[in-house]
């Protein structure tokens, strides 16, 4: 009788030896002992890890982005909307939660989902928002501050590109920035 065990781990190191054999093919001229030796390219052989012969795009990330009295203008808007729907701690979970997840980014979003709305100290704004300067001004990126009855809190704002709508990425005590 066959142990299936043994079976089973026979399998998984043929799959492990056919996949090391087919990584190393884009690899040759490492073929000495000696460990220290790097591999060299095949020339023979071609690794792209793009689309076919089309090379991978360059990203440096984000370009720069100027962040005009305009675009401060409509960073604080949302924010006052991103404040009032985060205030309004009246509602269930739920209700809430639908009135915020409009305003805010999507990996914001997957945190705020497990915030208990009685729970929440700020439930009152008590003054307009206003920007808080930044060492470096970044058209990417505003932090908006309020009075609210716990303190004073902000509200970052992100957006992607000139144009593009401002999202909350985070709403908390000031202090904690």
């Amino acid at each position: 009788m066959e142990n299936p065990m043994l079976k089973k781990t026979a399998a998984l190191t043929a799959a492990a030896a056919v996949v090391a054999l087919a990584l190393s093919g884009c690899w040759g001229g490492a073929t000495g002992t000696n460990q220290s030796e790097s591999p060299t390219p095949d020339a023979s052989v071609s690794c792209i890890v793009s689309c076919q012969d089309v090379p991978q795009a360059d990203h440096a990330g984000p370009s720069a982005l100027a962040l005009d009295p305009a675009a401060e203008d409509e960073a604080i808007n949302a924010a006052v909307k991103v404040m009032a729907a985060y205030t309004d701690t009246g509602k269930t979970k739920e209700e809430w939660f639908r009135a915020l997840a409009p305003l805010i980014t999507t990996a914001y979003a997957h945190e705020a989902q497990y915030i208990q709305p009685p729970r929440l100290s700020a439930r009152t704004v008590t003054s307009a928002g206003s920007v808080v300067p930044a060492e470096v001004p970044d058209g990417h990126q505003v932090r908006v501050k309020f009075s609210t009855n716990a303190g004073e809190w902000a509200v970052i704002m992100t957006r992607a590109a000139s144009g593009a709508p401002w999202l909350a990425s985070n709403v908390l005590p000031l202090e904690a920035i």
